[in-house]
Formats: C-alpha cells, structure tokens, sequence
C-alpha cells in the first residue's frame, strides 16, 4: 500500500543526487537478484533481505522497483561509456583500425569482468512485456546512444580512408551493433565453450576486411 507521503513524493519531480554508500549496496544486492531471478521473480522484499535492511528502509533510497532496476543499468552503462572512450583523437588509418578492434575488445573484456551485461540485455528482451514504460525507455535510449556511437566510429572509418565511401553509415552500424548482441548471447548460452574474445577479433577483422576502401 503507497502511503499519502509516498504518494506526494512521487509527484514531486526527481533531484538528481550522487549515490551514497547504501544506495551502492542497495543497487549490488539487486544486480546479483536480477540476475538470478529476472525482474518479475525480483520483489523489493527479497532486494532487502539481501542487503540486510528493512523493506521500509528501501523507500528512503529508491521508489519502486522500476527505480532499483533503472540505477542497475545506469550503473552498467556509466562503466561502459568509461570504458570506451579513447584518450585521444584519431587521424590515421592505422589508428582507426586499432580503435576499431579496441571496440570488440573492450566488448568482450567487459562482458568477461561483468557478465551482468549480457543478463540485462536478456531479461529486458525476455520479459519486456513486463518491464514499465521508464524502464524500456532508458534502455532504449541506452542503444540509440551506443548506435549513434557505432556511426559515429564508421563515419570515421569512412573520412580517414579505411572504409569505403559507399558504405551505408546507419545499416553497418547496425551490423557492428547485431553482431556484439548475438556474439555476447551465444557466449552466455555456452560459457567458457564459446571463446568470445576470439570470436570478436575475428569478427571485427572481417568488418574491416569486408567493408575496406582498398578493394
């Protein structure tokens, strides 16, 4: 039952706050919990019992489940946006193709330390239709912005000579985009039998390879 407080807080438009030490514990017991369970299997009961704090205490930090779910992505998606960005600018052809295979890399690298990744990816398209409205929002949001990244990287790719110029920025993002997906998934279907950070070399090598303004 949402209490009259509650229920005025809610109207009230959220103030973006630096998360505390709680909040980060909070947000861990619910990662390893929806993980394991998925979101509909993930009450805020079992968020607490996990964290060892009250379910009343929850309400101080987070809202509803929805919100505890919204700062796990943004957890996940804050360590891949450090991840990925590159100290420098990139004006050669040979650094471009370094910069290109770093991407499949750090891909890997990163669903390796912190296979959640892939988890997330899966429940939301799993149980989307039982996901709220702000949850696929964020997530969509969250792939625009790694798409328009990937066009960003094969515009790039295109202006410093590397690809051709008559590759279709938006369709090879696209392809780049599928590709780390499906790679990602087969990797957490199969485990260690799946060598993903092999299978990501040779995928963007062939990228390189099929899309090269030298041929």
């Amino acid at each position: 039952m949402i209490t009259s407080a509650r229920r005025q807080a809610a109207s009230v438009a959220a103030v973006p706050r630096r998360r505390g030490t709680l909040d980060q514990v909070l947000i861990n017991a619910a990662m390893d919990l929806f993980a394991s369970y998925g979101y509909r299997g993930t009450s805020l009961a079992r968020i607490a019992r996990a964290a060892g704090v009250t379910k009343g205490a929850l309400y101080w930090h987070f809202t509803d489940k929805e919100d505890f779910f919204l700062a796990v992505a943004e957890r996940v998606l804050q360590e891949w946006n450090k991840a990925f960005a590159h100290a420098g600018p990139i004006d050669t052809p040979a650094g471009f193709r370094d910069y290109f295979l770093k991407i499949f890399e750090t891909s890997a690298e990163l669903n390796v330390t912190n296979p959640w990744v892939s988890r997330l990816l899966m429940i939301i398209t799993l149980e989307s239709h039982k996901i709220g409205p702000p949850v696929l929002r964020a997530m969509r949001k969250a792939n625009k912005g790694q798409l328009q990244h990937l066009r960003e990287a094969i515009d790039l790719g295109k202006r410093l000579g590397v690809f051709a110029s008559s590759l279709e920025v938006d369709w090879a993002a696209t392809q780049v985009w599928s590709a780390l997906v499906g790679h990602q998934f087969l990797w957490y279907l199969h485990g260690a039998r799946f060598e993903l950070r092999k299978s990501f070399r040779r995928q963007a090598r062939e990228f390189l390879l099929q899309w090269s303004a030298a041929k």
